[in-house]
């Protein structure tokens, strides 16, 4: 419970902090030496979607529901530590293919397009997509997004899904940017993974804002690790340390800390 808590006051100053203006800053991790018998595994994020992923300056370290899964399925994969690499959304998967990385793990849903580009792990979570609005909105269809402005994160899924909506997306460096801008009346609506929009709803606008519904033909649900396209065998090799981490208890605890009092 009191990791829980300290997890939600930082969570409730990081967006103090960051206000409408934008996320946390871009800053890739500290190069560290790597000895010959050490095994380092290469993991592109962005790290400005918080709960997911995010970093703290102060402590110079990355941290989020992501990073610490990808931890734990890195040492079942037999590998003493993880560098991740900082980068913006829309330069993940080609940094894949361009093997500045080996895998990536940014809260990435499973689409049928990203496919074409990269390989996907088994999903690790299942997230419909939601329409998120100012609480006591009377919302009967999603006719009620006609005409109105729908935020959402910048090179995100959600970007596509809106316009088939609205003719008026705007599109936020983050997604609690997208949210703020609904508490503040800036935007209407905005469209995000279920996961994300509870957690900060519960935290930071209990009483402003509410998951209104889950998206129409919402069939991209699942969120997965990513690798280079054709690289089966570190496909098999991440897909194997996912399957043994979700069974461990640690795995029932990440999800408890971060996610369990929005699990229904």
């Amino acid at each position: 419970m009191k990791k829980f808590l300290c997890f939600v006051l930082t969570m409730v100053c990081l967006f103090v902090l960051a206000g409408c203006g934008g996320g946390v800053q871009k800053t890739e991790a500290p190069a560290q030496k790597q000895t010959d018998a050490e095994k380092v595994l290469r993991v592109g994020t962005d790290a400005d979607y918080p709960p997911f992923e995010y970093y703290q300056e102060a402590s110079k370290a990355f941290t989020g529901f992501d990073i610490e899964l990808m931890q734990g399925v890195a040492k079942e994969m037999g590998y003493n530590r993880v560098e991740f690499v900082n980068l913006d959304f829309d330069k993940l998967l080609p940094a894949l293919n361009d093997k500045k990385v080996d895998a990536v793990i940014s809260c990435l849903t499973v689409t049928e397009e990203r496919k074409g580009k990269v390989d996907f792990t088994e999903p690790y979570l299942d997230s419909p997509n939601v329409a998120v609005g100012p609480a006591g909105t009377n919302f009967s269809s999603m006719d009620v997004l006609k005409g109105k402005s729908v935020a959402v994160e910048a090179g995100s899924i959600h970007v596509k899904e809106a316009k088939k909506y609205s003719d008026k997306v705007v599109e936020c460096s983050y997604a609690g940017e997208a949210l703020k801008m609904v508490a503040d009346k800036k935007a209407d609506f905005a469209i995000m993974d279920h996961y994300t929009a509870r957690f900060f709803i519960t935290h930071n606008y209990n009483s402003k804002l509410t998951v209104l519904t889950a998206m129409p033909d919402n069939k991209d649900t699942g969120i997965a690790i990513a690798v280079a396209k054709g690289n089966k065998e570190m496909l098999d090799k991440v897909n194997a340390g996912l399957g043994k981490y979700k069974t461990t208890a640690a795995f029932m605890q990440l999800k408890n800390t971060y996610f369990g009092k929005l699990e229904k």
